[in-house]
């Protein structure tokens, strides 16, 4: 027969359950998403060195009418992989653009897709997502909107 448990045990056992799904389940959710095509996917960079809130909000798109831009973001420019268009958002500032040179294993996995005529908001970065694309602005009011035919930085 197994002893009682105290409340303060009981307690703790519930509180460590909770935390571990709250691990488990935030960042598929909280951290970006992909339009429902799959082609634009837009996500905060939880990678990059800065904490917040200086994380960028990076959104890639794959298949594009439009060249890739002349920045690559690093010193030797040669790249004998894949190569993705980037639109960085800033949380202060203008936004930018660049393209990352990349193996299979690159994106923050998983992205959740949103729906068209959705809303999608971290910390000050609010995006939307409509059928001409998406588009995503910082709480300073610069914005970015990008679509297989062309993009938009202001």
């Amino acid at each position: 027969m197994t002893p009682p448990m105290r409340p303060f045990v009981r307690t703790l056992t519930a509180l460590s359950a909770l935390f571990v799904m709250c691990l488990l389940a935030s960042p598929a959710a909280a951290r970006g998403f992909t339009s429902p095509s799959g082609n634009i996917r837009c996500y905060l960079d939880i990678y990059s060195p800065n904490a917040y809130p200086d994380q960028d909000m990076i959104c890639l798109i794959f298949d594009a009418n439009w060249d890739l831009p002349p920045y690559y973001g690093d010193d030797d420019p040669t790249c004998d992989l894949d190569r993705t268009r980037a639109i960085i958002l800033h949380p202060s500032g203008p936004p930018s653009e660049q393209w990352f040179c990349h193996g299979d294993v690159f994106w923050p996995a998983p992205l959740a897709s949103i729906s068209y005529g959705s809303e999608w908001s971290i910390f000050d970065f609010t995006c939307t997502m409509a059928t001409d694309g998406v588009r995503c602005r910082n709480g300073q009011g610069n914005s970015i909107a990008v679509n297989r035919a062309r993009r938009e930085l202001n």
